[in-house]
Order: C-alpha cells, then structure tokens, then sequence
C-alpha cells in the first residue's frame, strides 16, 4: 500500500482549504494516518507538503524499490517526531497502520487477504500482508507437503487470517484453507458434468500404497492398486508427474447446496484396467470347466505346478491338485483339467489329479468290463467241429 486517494477532493474555497490543512494537522499531531502531498524526491529522502507551508521528510527506503513515489503524488504517512523544524515521518508506520486495521476486520468477517511471501523461515514463510508479517505454517502453506520452500519466495498468496496478535501485530495464515475452499468448488463443478463410464485423461499427483491419486482436470481420484492392470504383476509403475487415460468408475453424491466444501470427502474411483477387455473373460470362452487341457511345464514348487499351454496361456496346478510323490520337471508334458480361470492373475486353474483320476476310472472300467455276449455261429462252432 505505498500510494491511495487522497482524503476527498481539492477544496473549492480558502474555508475549506483552511479547514482540510487543520484536520491534517491533528491528525498528524495525533500520530494517526495522514495523506500528504509528495513535493520532491531527494537523495534517500522523499520530501512532503504537510500544510502550514511546513515541510516534512520520509525516508526513501520505506517505499518499494521498484514503485518509489514521484512529485504529486499522495502517500500514507504517520509523524514520528520533528528535527531542526522539519516533521520526520514514516510511510512504513502508515502502511502497518492500516494494514493492520484492514487485516483485523478480514479477520472478524472471514475474508481472504492477498500478500507477498517475503522470507523462508524455520517451520514456514513470512508473508507480508499490506505492510502486516504474516506467519504462514508450512503445514498451512499448500494442500501438500511443499517440497522446495524457496520457490515460494517473491510470489503472491491468498490467505485467511486464522489468528491476530495484536500485541505483536503480527498474523497467523492459512494459504491451504483457500485452496481447500476452491479446490471444493472445482470438485462439485467437475462432479455435476461427470458420468461413470467416461474416459478422462489426468496426471498423477500422488502415489500411495493403496494406489495413484489421478488429477482429472478439477477433481482428484483414486486409482486403486487393484483396478491397475488385469494381471498384477503387469502393473504399470506410475510417477508423479505421469499422465494417463483413466476410466470413472464410480464417483460420491453431489454434496447439498450450502454445506461447506470437505476436502477429505470419499473420492472419484478411476481404473486402469478397465480401459481394456479382461483377459480372463476371453479365458473362461476358451477354457470351459472339465474340459482336458495339455501343456509344458514351466515351474514346479510346493505350491502346485505352473503349465504353459498350446496357446501361451499359462495353467496352475495348486499343491492340492498335484501328486505330492511325482517329481515334476522343467519341460515335462501334462493333461489336466480344467477347474475355472482366475480372474485375478489370469491363469487357467487346472487339476492334474483329476485328470489321473478320470483316466484311471476308464482304464478300470474297462478291465472290468463284461464279455459280450457269444453269437449264434460261436455257439455252434464247437458243435460243428465235433461232426467233423
């Protein structure tokens, strides 16, 4: 606040004059903020009319380096005192004056003040707000950890004022509340446009255990490690930074009209995966339950066996499924059944036993089968023979 209007407009008579140079002049013996007239700028001082063909001096420093003051212009000063005949004043005094009073009822009625970040400090920022410091938490300065301060410095912030000391005069801010609040707003502006089933394309700002927080232009989302890819370790390996095509899969109720904006409200669930057909569907088509299947050994463990099929397809022989006495190898050839697919790892499920089961049924059923019963030629043969 280095520059403002002045107190009203130039008086029309010497009455007015005489009375707007005494309103002045009790206003600056009172210490309270007065608006003068800049005369010149000298030096490092800049020199003012205060009235009563008296004249007074600021400081050069106390206006910004980039927007120092020019004659006739009208700045904010307050008197400190007087030498050799000339008021000494302070536009910086003047500055916190009033931004201090403008900062206190922001403060009473909830309304959001701009500043200037000024410093980095140990736990935050040092914000100077219309000539107010203002502390800005680090915990309070952005919705997420701000990784590198310094690139903070110099820039502008909206702020709420969370607390006022008004001994120090000096203020507690929150940047996050404001970006909460706007990041609410966008959030319910994106929900009432967005439709599950629609492709988005966002870009990955977080990556959590339980999955990838996706920004998709206004809202963020959750992309669960399940709903990744079909087959989990085919997972693609996701930055921050990253951007990709998500699928919406389900999104939260609309939130009623005039409750406030909650940040931790349930989240947008996006998938991966769901881009793409699920392989196993196209499995369960092919492979259908008690159907035989044969195919290479891959890998053989306590867990069960793992076969590669005519088709690339991979099968799984669990522990139960298996004979726990024969030494599978590497390349060795096996018939199995089928049991289902598993739609998590996309392998064909398959019994080994059983299959060694049914072919051992029908080499019994065999063996015991009856004798067909003898033809009339056959039992006549013998006969036949012994007239002979």
């Amino acid at each position: 606040m280095t520059t403002g209007k002045d107190d009203g407009a130039e008086p029309e008579t010497m009455e007015a004059l005489l009375a707007l140079q005494a309103a002045q002049s009790q206003k600056l013996a009172s210490r309270q903020v007065t608006w003068v007239k800049v005369i010149a700028v000298t030096g490092d001082s800049v020199l003012v009319d205060v009235g009563e063909k008296r004249e007074g001096t600021v400081p050069l420093s106390d206006f910004a380096q980039d927007h120092p003051p020019v004659a006739g212009q009208r700045v904010a000063v307050v008197l400190l005192g007087s030498r050799d005949g000339a008021a000494r004043l302070s536009h910086q005094r003047a500055r916190l004056e009033m931004g201090w009073e403008a900062a206190v009822k922001s403060f009473k009625e909830k309304q959001r003040v701009r500043g200037l970040v000024t410093q980095a400090i140990k736990g935050g920022f040092l914000v100077d707000v219309n000539g107010v410091t203002g502390f800005l938490p680090t915990s309070l300065s952005d919705l997420r950890p701000v990784r590198e301060p310094k690139r903070m410095l110099r820039t502008g912030v909206r702020c709420y004022i969370i607390e006022v000391n008004e001994a120090k005069k000096q203020l507690v801010l929150s940047r996050k509340a404001v970006l909460a609040e706007e990041a609410g707003k966008r959030r319910d502006e994106l929900l009432a446009k967005l439709r599950v089933g629609e492709v988005r394309v966002g870009r990955v700002v977080n990556v959590l255990p339980a999955g990838a927080v996706v920004d998709i232009g206004g809202a963020e989302g959750l992309v669960r490690s399940a709903d990744m890819a079909w087959n989990p370790a085919k997972a693609p390996k996701l930055r921050r930074g990253d951007k990709l095509r998500v699928k919406v899969l389900s999104k939260p109720a609309a939130r009623p009209e005039g409750q406030a904006a909650q940040p931790q409200a349930e989240p947008i669930a996006l998938g991966i995966k769901q881009l793409s057909p699920n392989p196993a569907d196209a499995l369960k088509r092919k492979y259908a339950p008690k159907a035989t299947v044969r195919g290479k050994v891959l890998e053989a463990g306590a867990a069960g066996v793992r076969l590669e099929l005519a088709d690339k397809a991979v099968a799984f022989a669990g522990a139960a499924e298996i004979d726990a006495q024969a030494a599978y190898k590497p390349g060795q050839e096996l018939s199995a059944i089928v049991l289902g697919v598993n739609a998590q790892t996309c392998e064909v499920m398959v019994s080994i036993n059983k299959y060694d089961e049914i072919k051992e049924r029908k080499r019994l059923a065999q063996y015991l089968k009856a004798p067909p019963p003898l033809t009339l030629g056959q039992l006549l043969a013998p006969e036949e023979r012994e007239g002979e």
